[in-house]
């Protein structure tokens, strides 16, 4: 079978030669040496192993010479960089010989290695590899072809990648989709699982190969909820391929270890205590010509008790261990290193943001440069101004809302009224008819100049007489609800937030925060004392004030995805479980004084100000505080 096209998503596979990169030798070396164990995930090791990474050449080896850099683009393969190959067979050939129980046939052990999806066949080689240097360890001389034969076996769909990984790994390769074609085939049978699936989201994969989407979706914990990704079912499955003791080392993405669409997979695995070990390399990026967030999950068939954690930070590593027992559905907050104990400290101050209020995500035109208006002015009964798509634009006020990009959203600022949106919805969020459309001649006039653009939307879902729908309008009620709203960026470097009491529409590069009603009767969680009831039962100038503060950047570094540049996301699933400052004293003074920035604008000696009493609020020495900036 022929490997799966991957024309919107890209592929990363495996690969390596005989020619260790100096820069991880010990990383890779050490755990097959001294003790049959992996090595510590020690941040000397790790800086070892990126420093490897930064200085790797783009002609290492001889698998890479094979595939011009727009072939490898064409079919999605970005080969798994050799130093992040050996680092992890080491690991997971550690993890195994270290439980001992291993038997002979001669000179060659009784140990079998499984890659899945063998690309070129670099995790077969240098596994290869290392069990020929351990063996020779033990005193044995086993036959390198023999070797390979007995102990290296590899599934991949593409037929020239198969035959290449066959040639250069000596090792049984077959050729076909491993988790289509008689998945349990090789059940219980391999020691060890290795390699980089294929990351593809399950919306592209049915554009892609059907008939495997049909075979996969709900197959599988990690594929039966929301925009799953093919790399999930592959970490999932790995498990059923091994033997009593047998490892997986799996180069994954990051995000399954937070997002919604993994929270079966995370219980799965969480209840099992499969997972021995995480590696995440943050915003640290692994693939030349791909822009991924990588992480290495390595699981055990037998339970575990702790998980080792290792995670790349803004400025350097940072190590540690949680109990196996405290991870589950919900996202992993894998926080490491000493900043975990303010993180669990600032966890137990006070009630979860997500307790209090709801966090949405703004609505998605799917085509702003159509919809969006610039340097909006009102003359008379119109809005004037530019649309990127369109140039000029004049159209009925009635069809535009101002709104909120997260490029738009300062610290304590306001909605900027130039900046509008053409909305053809009703207040409760119903779309506007085509004849309600036509009774605005300017308006349909606009539309119909963009009609093909709108219409090709994803490849012309929109196509009819209803072209003019925005294409993800979710949230539309509440975010045009009058009530006062907080609004964050989607991507930001710290905390930044407004409050919005203008009803601006929030599009999807921004998030909504808006107050639950109160529980019950009285003056309302956080509320100032001898001050007016805050909207919900949650003063929305606190929650402003707390979305501003370098906390929201600390707490989402350690519990979130790092992107690049130091940026982060300030999704909902990284929001909700934001805390707040408990109720007190300190808390009433951070109120005042939020309110206060809220109605004047910040200066410096305020913000100084209001930054202290959150601080005494959340009860956080100077110094701990002074860390979250």
């Amino acid at each position: 079978m022929g490997r799966r096209p991957a024309p919107t998503a890209e592929r990363t596979t495996g690969a390596s030669t005989a020619a260790d990169a100096a820069d991880v030798a010990d990383v890779a070396e050490s755990s097959l040496t001294a003790r049959d164990a992996p090595p510590p995930l020690a941040p000397r090791r790790l800086e070892a192993l990126e420093r490897a990474l930064r200085e790797r050449r783009d002609d290492e080896d001889a698998a890479d010479a094979a595939l011009s850099r727009a072939q490898r683009r064409a079919r999605g393969a970005f080969f798994t960089p050799l130093p992040l190959v050996d680092f992890v067979v080491a690991q997971t050939l550690g993890a195994r010989l270290a439980r001992g129980e291993l038997r002979w046939r001669g000179d060659i052990p009784a140990l079998r290695v499984l890659d899945p999806c063998a690309g070129d066949g670099r995790f077969l080689r240098r596994a290869h590899a290392a069990l020929l240097a351990w063996t020779r360890r033990q005193g044995r001389a086993p036959d390198p072809d023999a070797l390979a034969r007995a102990c290296l076996l590899g599934v991949e769909r593409d037929p020239g990648f198969a035959a290449l990984a066959r040639r250069l790994s000596g090792a049984e390769i077959h050729c076909w989709e491993a988790l289509g074609e008689s998945p349990d085939s090789f059940a219980g049978s391999f020691d060890l699982v290795v390699g980089n699936p294929p990351y593809m989201r399950s919306i592209h994969l049915a554009d892609s190969d059907p008939a495997l989407w049909q075979a996969l979706a709900g197959r599988y914990a990690a594929t039966s909820h929301g925009e799953w990704d093919l790399y999930a079912a592959f970490l999932e499955h790995s498990l059923r391929w091994l033997a009593p003791g047998g490892q997986v080392g799996l180069v994954v993405p990051s995000r399954w270890l937070t997002a919604a669409f993994a929270r079966p997979l995370r219980a799965l695995l969480g209840e099992g205590r499969a997972v021995r070990a995480i590696v995440d390399f943050g915003a640290q990026q692994i693939f030349r010509g791909a822009t991924t967030y990588a992480s290495v999950a390595f699981l055990s068939r037998e339970p575990v008790h702790t998980v080792e954690i290792a995670r790349r930070q803004v400025r350097a590593w940072r190590c540690g261990s949680v109990a196996a027992s405290s991870l589950g559905a919900a996202p992993w907050r894998l926080s490491a290193g000493p900043r975990r104990v303010l993180v669990e400290r600032l966890r137990s101050a006070g009630p979860a943001l997500g307790e209090h209020a709801r966090i949405v995500k703004g609505t998605g035109t799917n085509a702003d440069p159509v919809f969006v208006i610039e340097d909006a002015r009102r003359e008379g009964a119109y809005i004037v101004g530019r649309s990127k798509a369109l140039g000029p634009v004049r159209v009925e006020a009635e069809a535009c809302r101002p709104c909120l990009r997260g490029r738009d959203v300062a610290p304590w600022g306001r909605a900027d009224q130039r900046v509008q949106c053409i909305f053809p919805y009703r207040a409760d969020g119903t779309l506007w008819t085509a004849d309600e459309v036509a009774a605005r001649p300017l308006l349909s006039a606009h539309l119909e100049r963009a009609r093909a653009r709108l219409e090709a939307r994803e490849r012309g879902r929109f196509a009819g007489q209803t072209y003019y729908r925005f294409g993800r309008p979710q949230n539309l009620a509440l975010l045009c609800a009058p009530a006062a709203k907080i609004v964050v960026p989607d991507v930001a470097r710290g905390g930044r937030a407004l409050i919005d009491e203008s009803g601006a529409l929030v599009i999807d590069s921004a998030y909504a925060v808006c107050a639950l009603p109160p529980a019950g009767d009285g003056e309302g969680l956080l509320a100032g004392r001898g001050e007016r009831e805050p909207r919900g039962g949650v003063d929305l100038a606190l929650l402003a004030a707390v979305l501003n503060a370098p906390i929201v950047a600390l707490w989402l570094r350690e519990t979130g995805v790092l992107l690049r540049g130091g940026y982060v996301r300030l999704k909902t699933a990284y929001l909700r479980s934001l805390p707040l400052p408990p109720p007190g004293a300190h808390t009433e003074d951070a109120v005042r004084l939020a309110r206060r920035v809220y109605a004047r604008g910040a200066d410096d000696a305020l913000t100084r100000a209001l930054d202290e009493a959150l601080r005494r609020a959340y009860a956080v020495a100077p110094a701990d505080w002074a860390a979250t900036s």
